[in-house]
């Protein structure tokens, strides 16, 4: 039996229908399974963080005194009755809370290239305190060399208590110009980071709202 040859043209319009079919499959499967709206992938990328849902904003080292109360308990221990000034210096960590990704707003603008953002209001995690650093200054009264390095002692082996008593200050800050400036340039960052993740490209602008204690967000 004599074989049947397709002519180059029947071959080409072959090829072209099968090429075809392939398209109209893909095509197809990416109606069927849109792509996540940037709401939704930034939500999931909130969701994802580890080893806590938080996003590190920014960082510093300050030194802080603590509280009269606590002193008053230091001094307490070894019943001196005195006057002291304690600080010590302590590693501040600010934070915006992630743990309800519906406390943020995203907006993407793709035609402008731009992003807003609006978060909850920052926080600080526990001062991390440099036991070290710490330093104690009498108040009108003498109080011997030794007794002070004892008391630089039990203060260092007082550190939980010596962070949370320095909380207050480190809280305090959150409502300073340059600090929340520099949660700004945090928040921009790891707005940055997703953006790049997402594949939404490098942004024109990323204009950042902090929220503020007591303030809710609505999407």
């Amino acid at each position: 039996m004599a074989r049947v040859r397709l002519s180059a043209p029947a071959v080409f319009l072959l090829i072209l229908t099968l090429v075809l079919a392939v398209v109209t499959v893909v095509v197809v499967q990416v109606l069927a399974h849109p792509r996540p709206d940037v709401r939704s992938q930034f939500t999931l990328y909130l969701q994802k963080l580890e080893p806590r849902p938080m996003v590190v904003a920014a960082t510093t080292q300050e030194r802080y005194e603590a509280s009269k109360e606590f002193t008053a308990r230091l001094l307490a221990i070894f019943n001196i009755k005195a006057r002291i000034r304690l600080s010590a210096v302590a590693d501040i960590t600010y934070v915006i809370p992630a743990s309800d990704p519906s406390a943020w707003t995203i907006q993407w603008d793709a035609r402008a290239h731009t992003l807003a953002l609006s978060t909850p209001a920052p926080d600080c995690l526990l001062p991390a305190v440099h036991t070290d650093t710490i330093e104690i200054i009498t108040e009108n009264s003498n109080i011997l060399t030794n007794t002070l390095f004892s008391l630089k002692e039990e203060a260092a082996r007082m550190q939980s208590e010596l962070s949370n008593d320095l909380l207050t200050h480190a809280r305090a800050t959150l409502a300073e110009p340059a600090v929340r400036t520099a949660i700004e340039d945090g928040v921009r960052r790891f707005a940055a980071t997703f953006c790049e993740s997402a594949r939404l490209g490098t942004p024109a602008l990323i204009e950042v709202q902090l929220g503020h204690a007591g303030e809710s967000i609505s999407n």
